[in-house]
């Protein structure tokens, strides 16, 4: 099923998730396995794209050294 404009990021990396178990299985004729590949790498650019642009759009609500608010864009801290 190839993305639309109106699938959402979870639907995408779903049916990635879909895409790469069925590729693990090893069960998949080449030619299929092909397509799948291409759907998979065309959905993974995708939502690589979303994940970016929603990074760009997170912001932080600091205080200044005034005490008012100001915006500050949201630093990535490592999780591990």
């Amino acid at each position: 099923m190839p993305k639309t404009k109106s699938q959402s990021f979870e639907a995408s990396l779903e049916r990635l998730e879909q895409i790469v178990h069925r590729l693990e299985d090893g069960a998949v004729p080449l030619e299929e396995a092909m397509k799948l590949f291409q759907e998979g790498t065309a959905l993974a650019a995708s939502c690589g794209k979303l994940l970016d642009q929603a990074e760009l759009e997170v912001v932080k609500l600091t205080r200044d050294s005034n005490g008012r608010l100001e915006e500050v864009p949201f630093a990535h801290e490592d999780i591990e």
